[in-house]
């Protein structure tokens, strides 16, 4: 910045020597003045600076107080000076993008559930590390509490507030065999978790859920060696009712790889979910129009990169269901987001 005028400079050093994020209504002040000064002295710049303190400390200001259209703006009127290089502009385009994603995320779950451990809040949200850890630790909005050498989460004011998303609950049972009157599940896997409504995104994973269960009858040989599952793996297990209930409850929907199957064994088990909306990943999504051969979940995961693999065990067909609806369809939307618009099934009870 050797060539840029002597004020300029000044201006600069004054904010790297006087910015405290402790203060940062001053600091934004100046980092404006420098941000309207460089606007001037564009035409002076002969070397693009990797630290320019008007710039940087500006756009995380804007992001600790969740300004990220501020911040986005100063990134365009920095490009647009000739202060960035084109990759770089791009990755802090990029990593606003995931600041305001963490933000959305966060404050989603602290509506509900204020006072969340860290370490719970680390593992539930689905997005970038390195930016939730950095709004976990800068955020102006979120209010950190010690406890017993635990740190606790809550957001520093009510007035905030953010669409809360949809709860989901998928599902995947392991039965006896194909009748959803006669057999029984031996095992059932379920991932609760929030989605964003918009676009299908996955928000948090809120909880996991896989228990087995004993039949009153042994399991058929036939069927143990498709999933694995014997009679000794289900000696004596069974299923914890209420904290399926207590998902199910919570749900705003239900979804399955195959609903018209696992619907019926659920609604079984679990009365109160026979009238819950269900959406089936099957039959919800153009997979032929889209070319491909099957709707089998472990071709279309190997479709999609995911894996080769199926251990037809419930919460690990869950997971690679979940995975699947992350991946994009041709138009570049979630197949989630695909799902959501589709005609919703209400399986109807079982006799």
């Amino acid at each position: 910045m050797s060539s840029t005028s002597e004020h300029f400079q000044l201006l600069n050093s004054e904010i790297e020597k006087r910015h405290s994020f402790d203060d940062l209504e001053n600091i934004i002040k100046l980092c404006k003045r420098g941000m309207e000064q460089l606007r001037e002295d564009s035409n002076e710049i002969t070397e693009i600076p990797r630290f320019l303190p008007c710039r940087d400390i500006l756009i995380q200001s804007y992001a600790m107080l969740d300004q990220f259209d501020n911040a986005r703006v100063t990134a365009d009127e920095a490009y647009k000076a000739g202060t960035y290089h084109i990759n770089v502009y791009q990755a802090v385009l990029k990593r606003i993008d995931e600041m305001e994603k963490v933000h959305y995320h966060m404050f989603a779950c602290l509506q509900e559930d204020p006072g969340l451990p860290v370490d719970e809040v680390r593992e539930r949200l689905q997005c970038d590390k390195k930016a939730l850890e950095w709004y976990i630790t800068n955020s102006k909005n979120i209010r950190k509490e010690w406890k017993e050498d635990s740190l606790f989460l809550h957001l520093s004011s009510e007035e905030h507030s953010v669409d809360p998303g949809m709860k989901a609950a998928l599902v995947d049972v392991e039965t006896t065999g194909l009748s959803k009157v006669k057999d029984e599940i031996v095992e059932i896997g379920v991932m609760f978790v929030r989605i964003n409504r918009r676009n299908g995104e996955l928000m948090e994973v809120i909880e996991e859920l896989n228990e087995l269960n004993e039949p009153s009858f042994p399991i058929p040989e036939r069927v143990s060696n498709i999933h694995g599952i014997r009679d000794e793996d289900v000696k004596g297990k069974q299923i914890t009712y209420k904290r399926f209930e207590k998902v199910f409850a919570q749900s705003d929907l239900i979804i399955a790889h195959n609903a018209g199957f696992d619907s019926g064994f659920i609604q079984r088990y679990f009365p109160s979910t026979q009238f819950k909306p269900w959406h089936c990943s099957v039959r919800g999504i153009q997979w032929k129009q889209y070319g491909f051969k099957t709707r089998k979940l472990v071709d279309l995961c190997h479709y999609h990169r995911i894996t080769n693999h199926q251990t037809h065990r419930a919460l690990d067909d869950v997971k690679l269901t979940l995975a699947l609806l992350q991946k994009k369809n041709p138009w570049g939307d979630y197949y989630l987001k695909e799902l959501l618009k589709r005609p919703i099934d209400f399986p109807l009870p079982q006799s």
